[in-house]
């Protein structure tokens, strides 16, 4: 007999205390949109693991600030929002500059890049523990 046990749900939010609690932001965004999510198989990543994806939205100084401060990279990660991102930021994610998330690092969230969306001050971070 096996017993399935339901993963656990995501956590969303918009408010930006509850975002500080979980990772690092050099600078503050005027507003926020967050995914908390379990991450995993069965047998394989523990239930423990999680990704956070978050939608960073900033005045223009405040972006071209935080942008001059991040260091590009090559490495990218395939945005797996279960479809709670809108259509357009999933297609400007294609034309992002990632960058290396490190100075958003925070507890066990230690993994993971910013993509600065083209041509705005609005940046998608995601993040992940393993």
């Amino acid at each position: 007999m096996t017993t399935e046990t339901a993963a656990p749900a995501a956590k969303t939010g918009t408010d930006l205390e509850t975002l500080e609690k979980t990772v690092t932001l050099p600078r503050r965004p005027q507003a926020v949109r967050w995914r908390q999510s379990p991450r995993g198989v069965p047998g394989g990543l523990g239930p423990t693991d999680t990704q956070l994806l978050a939608v960073l939205e900033y005045p223009a100084a405040e972006g071209q600030a935080l942008q001059a401060t991040l260091k590009p990279t090559r490495l990218t990660v395939k945005v797996d929002d279960g479809g709670w991102l809108p259509a357009a930021t999933r297609d400007a994610l294609k034309g992002a500059t990632a960058y290396d998330a490190a100075p958003f690092f925070k507890g066990s969230l230690r993994q993971g890049t910013v993509f600065q969306l083209p041509d705005s001050s609005t940046f998608v971070l995601v993040l992940f523990s393993s």
